[in-house]
């Protein structure tokens, strides 16, 4: 019996998770925007409304962002209202723009 098992299933789930947020901080970097983790959500379609009560709403986007920090692919910024936000690293940025490039 052959099929995709479990944790290959959790692998591709994460990989979409960054690549959805890596694209949102892409569109963002365009317009040297920094952002915070609620909107990054909203904005990959991952955000969970369940109501002001629950502080979990996007817990799922910080918690991807501290590993991509980690790999350099994001770094943290100031946002306009003076909150901590993300931003798309240099390396990133470069290496999706050459990802594009190429494609062309």
């Amino acid at each position: 019996m052959t099929g995709v098992r479990p944790k290959q299933h959790a692998r591709i789930g994460k990989f979409h998770l960054e690549e959805s947020i890596l694209d949102v901080l892409l569109e963002q970097k365009h317009e040297g925007i920094c952002i915070g983790p609620a909107q990054i959500s909203r904005l990959a379609g991952i955000y969970r409304d369940r109501g002001d009560a629950d502080s979990m709403n996007d817990a799922i986007t910080p918690g991807m962002l501290v590993k991509l920090h980690s790999e350099g692919r994001v770094e943290r910024c100031q946002q306009i209202n003076g909150r901590g936000g993300w931003k798309l690293s240099d390396d990133e940025f470069n290496s999706r723009r050459e990802d594009l490039q190429l494609k062309s």
